[in-house]
């Protein structure tokens, strides 16, 4: 009886394939090998694609620098904004998400004069942001006016799940998005 409340084990290359079927792919030159880097295979078997989704978001610590593992799904901390470069660098996190053609990034980040703004080339336009500054925190307006930017693009869309101060954060489509909210515990909205 008490078998039915156990989750079921699933094999570490069983859940990497399942997240691949949504999308979620390992980004070139990153290895199954490095995966089992930052956790173990019993680990990630321990918590069926909620410790995985983790890790493909984040950055893997090898030979001297961090890899990206997966393009496709971004564990992203939400207080992470300080100087110069840091919304320059959430653009272009989304514009690889997203596999948009954006150029020319730039921004401008003074939190003691409480101004922030963030800029870039899209279909031959500059589109410029002014951006709210509270403390460290990102402004969670630039998430909602990237959709907004893109929302005529595809069928797909960026989904978001809060875990506290941090998130994840993917780009797909409504099927998928609501296939990746059964694997995991997070919920994609």
């Amino acid at each position: 009886m008490f078998r039915l409340f156990r989750k079921k084990r699933i094999s570490f290359k069983n859940q990497i394939n399942k997240f691949a079927e949504l999308g979620i792919t390992l980004n070139s030159g990153v290895e199954l090998e490095d995966l089992l880097e930052e956790n173990s295979e019993q680990s990630y078997e321990s918590e069926p694609f909620d410790l995985l989704l983790l890790t493909l978001g984040g950055e893997i610590f090898k030979e001297e620098h961090f890899l990206i593992p997966s393009d496709n799904i971004w564990h992203f901390d939400t207080e992470c904004i300080e100087d110069h470069g840091d919304y320059k660098a959430i653009i272009e996190r989304l514009k690889k998400l997203t596999n948009l053609d954006i150029h020319n990034i730039k921004d401008y980040i003074d939190i003691e004069n409480e101004q922030a703004w963030v800029s870039f080339d899209y279909q031959n336009k500059t589109i410029k942001w002014d951006l709210n500054i509270n403390d460290d925190w990102v402004d969670p307006e630039i998430f909602d006016k990237f959709t907004n930017l893109i929302s005529k693009e595809s069928d797909k869309t960026i989904v978001m799940a809060s875990l506290g101060q941090d998130c994840l954060i993917a780009y797909m489509n409504e099927e998928k998005q609501k296939e990746l909210n059964k694997l995991v515990k997070y919920n994609f909205q």
